[in-house]
């Protein structure tokens, strides 16, 4: 039991040094000695964990889609567009207790390719509801509508940790959810009616 928690912290470690030092240095010019130093851990840790820094990026990409998996898991997105605060709320309240590392995360997200990639995510989990397809008449014209959705979301989020807006997580979520509940929520119910 002590065994694995030491290998999880030393892990952490290692991936806590990486954002770091992408937060101030593109990846291509960061070099394992930097991040041993960083992490304060040796190479054979290092490499009993890793392969290479690459894997380690790949390992933070990993931990950010189960995370995102935590997050919306229990959800489907037609529950979501019934009420979407109480998700939307948990995520804003994940960003905030760790502002910064949050900032890290997003510029990994932005410089690395993988906004669209948590894009196409979300717009896929909002695809995986058959209830919500139906609505839009189809997975075809469904598609579009779940990537601006998606889109949208991210980018509110995106500018909101980086930029700094002056706004708090419930007033964020409060305005989010205001244009879902006027848009998806509104294709939800359309047959309802």
């Amino acid at each position: 039991m002590a065994g694995n928690r030491m290998v999880e912290k030393s892990k952490r470690a290692i991936k806590d040094a990486l954002l770091d030092l992408m937060y101030v240095k593109d990846f291509k010019e960061i070099t394992v000695n930097e991040l041993l130093v960083k992490a304060n851990i040796s190479r054979g840790t290092f490499y009993a964990h890793f392969n290479n820094l690459d894997d380690v990026r790949q390992q933070l990409v990993a931990d950010l889609y189960a995370h995102a998996d935590e997050i919306f898991g229990e959800f489907k997105a037609s529950d979501l567009a019934k009420d979407p605060r109480a998700a939307m709320l948990t995520a804003a309240e994940m960003m905030i207790q760790s502002r910064d590392p949050a900032k890290r995360v997003f510029k990994f997200i932005n410089v690395y390719g993988l906004a669209s990639e948590l894009k196409g995510w979300l717009a896929d989990y909002i695809l995986e509801d058959e209830l919500i397809v139906k609505q839009f008449g189809g997975m075809e014209k469904a598609r579009p509508y779940a990537s601006f959705i998606a889109g949208g979301i991210m980018h509110a989020y995106n500018v909101w940790i980086l930029e700094d807006f002056p706004v708090s997580a419930q007033q964020l979520v409060d305005c989010l959810n205001g244009i879902l509940m006027g848009g998806l929520k509104a294709v939800v119910d359309y047959d309802a009616e």
